[in-house]
């Protein structure tokens, strides 16, 4: 099997493919309490997992997520946005966003990286929709895909956070659907 994983620019940052290298970032990542907005946090061992599920979608979609580094310090990861689409469960693609260290946080990585990825995307995924899923109080994130042109899809979010539905049953908070069309990134 031949996988070509695309490096994307931005002013300030390379988005690239996962690393080996970059997967104990990712876990340290899972395993904090930074990563409840992200089904989080988790053990070492499921987080691992995780992250080399996260490159197999690379492999099985031709499309996944980006991990992207400081152009001053490309070697060290210190996020992972683009493509969530999982093979069973979610039928849309979710275009998502994580900034691994809090420090980072405020700084626009988020939307500069996204601005990048999402137009590349909508060609490589053959879509004209795709979703962002929010935790409710996740307000940055919220702020985000305002920023990037997405709007709250009210009945989608019923739908999915229903009985039978995509989110029904967990302890956690409601999850939020946020939608993107192509053409609507401002």
């Amino acid at each position: 099997m031949n996988v070509t994983i695309p490096t994307l620019q931005t002013e300030r940052l390379i988005l690239r493919g996962p690393r080996m290298s970059d997967m104990q970032t990712y876990v340290d990542y899972k395993m904090s309490e930074r990563s409840k907005f992200t089904g989080g946090p988790i053990d070492r061992e499921k987080a691992a997992f995780q992250f080399a599920s996260l490159a197999g979608l690379w492999a099985l979609r031709g499309y996944g997520l980006f991990m992207a580094a400081l152009k001053d310090t490309p070697d060290t990861v210190i996020g992972g946005f683009g493509i969530f689409h999982p093979l069973v469960d979610q039928e849309e693609p979710e275009f998502g966003w994580t900034v691994y260290d809090a420090t980072l946080e405020g700084k626009g990585y988020v939307t500069e990286a996204m601005r990048t990825v999402i137009p590349w995307a909508w060609d490589v995924m053959g879509v004209e929709t795709a979703q962002s899923h929010i935790d409710e109080g996740n307000d940055p994130s919220v702020a985000v895909a305002r920023a990037l042109g997405a709007t709250f899809d009210a009945k989608q979010t019923e739908i999915a956070n229903a009985p039978g539905g995509e989110f029904h049953g967990g302890d956690g908070p409601l999850v939020n659907i946020w939608r993107h069309h192509k053409g609507a990134l401002t």
